[in-house]
């Protein structure tokens, strides 16, 4: 679900074991989500503050990164749950975002905030190489940015109940919409984002040229044209937790949910349902440095530790969200507590990630508006109308 005014949502999803987070400091929370810090000198840091998440999903990286650190380093880390306003790393006088030393934020959120000159640059060469292979080649496309270093991927995907298709499961985004060999309700997110995307590459548009396409009047039509196939047949969602609910009570048999929730329900609440990673659309998540931040050398530090294969695919063993490394993908193995093999479930496992697409959060920003609106005379039956005026060319 989007969330107006924020870097991104992320997607809640619970982990399968609930994870021990003693050793974890975090601190308390303005309205803005930011703690306070200490006044440690940068060269004699013993703490760090790092705005995460929050929930299971921070919870891994107290696991994977946060305690292994301070075990390694003797720095201790300071956990801040933020809600991603971007006002929060403008410099201003007294600015509690001065505490903030690493801050997780999404694609859109980097590109925003490397622009406005609100984040460090960050070289590949700080970062630790694995098996001698130079960081630049064994970091996935797009995971090094000037001011960021991806972590993970997570993703939307296709998720079907195999008790609806005995005699051949889906194994395509086309399927999806193939009501004569896959008949059954649909799951879609009521809106045109994730559903737009997906509906071009079902029709075959290559994941590169999906967002040149949709950026046509002749894409938008044949998105829509593409939905017109299963329209009668579409249940609606709007909250993240309602695809999975759907298909449990078999009131579906095939929705789009994202892959850290059908994990857990796969796993966690034994359901037989099976994914299908063709035509994924994935966001990565990325660790950056404010301007502001006062113990920029640990943090530099903190980053090459937590991007390291080993730290990368531990986190794998908690949860289902894809290292940006290959070197740590050739690492995964089983979750930390069911004996369960964690790769059919992580997005960027090479067999998962032959067609996927990233979302484009600075596209979506300027041209939602107008979608949603086309989106909604679609939904209601009327004609689609005509595009707004070009969007603007600055990114807002």
């Amino acid at each position: 679900m989007q969330m107006s005014g924020t870097f991104r949502s992320l997607p809640a999803a619970a982990l399968l074991i609930w994870l021990p987070v003693a050793g974890l400091a975090q601190t308390g929370a303005d309205q803005d989500g930011i703690g306070t810090a200490g006044d440690t000198a940068p060269s004699e840091a013993t703490e760090l503050t790092v705005a995460s998440w929050g929930g299971a999903y921070s919870q891994s990286q107290d696991v994977a990164f946060f305690r292994p650190f301070q075990r390694e380093t003797g720095i201790k880390i300071n956990l801040v749950t933020h809600r991603g306003k971007l006002d929060t790393l403008k410099p201003a006088p007294a600015s509690p975002s001065a505490a903030w030393d690493v801050v997780d934020l999404g694609f859109a959120a980097v590109e925003r905030a490397c622009r406005d000159g609100l984040l460090e640059a960050i070289d590949a060469s700080e970062l630790v190489s694995a098996n001698g292979a130079a960081v630049d080649d064994d970091f996935l496309p797009g995971a090094l940015h000037q001011c960021g270093v991806a972590s993970v991927a997570w993703s939307s995907l296709i998720v079907f109940d195999r008790r609806a298709f005995k005699k051949g499961a889906p194994g395509k985004a086309e399927d999806l919409f193939d009501l004569k060999r896959f008949p059954g309700k649909r799951v879609l997110t009521k809106g045109p984002r994730y559903t737009l995307e997906l509906a071009l590459m079902a029709d075959g548009v290559a994941p590169d040229d999906v967002y040149r396409t949709l950026s046509t009047e002749e894409g938008v039509t044949r998105a829509f044209a593409m939905l017109d196939r299963i329209k009668d047949q579409i249940v609606w969602s709007q909250a993240s937790h309602e695809p999975l609910k759907l298909l449990k009570e078999r009131k579906a048999s095939m929705a789009v949910a994202f892959n850290g929730r059908a994990f857990n329900v796969i796993v966690g609440d034994n359901q037989p349902f099976g994914l299908v990673w063709d035509a994924q659309i994935y966001d990565l998540d990325f660790w950056a440095i404010p301007k502001a931040a006062a113990r920029k050398q640990a943090a530099r530090r903190f980053i090459a530790f937590a991007t390291r294969p080993d730290r990368l695919a531990e986190q794998t063993r908690w949860f289902p969200y894809g290292p940006m490394r290959k070197s740590a993908l050739a690492l995964i193995g089983k979750h930390a507590e069911v004996n369960v093999d964690m790769s059919p479930y992580v997005p960027t496992v090479s067999s998962n990630f032959q067609r996927a697409l990233k979302t484009d959060g600075i596209w979506w920003s300027e041209r939602e508006a107008d979608l949603k609106r086309r989106f909604a005379d679609w939904l209601a039956g009327k004609p689609v109308s005509e595009p707004a005026a070009e969007p603007g060319q600055g990114r807002q």
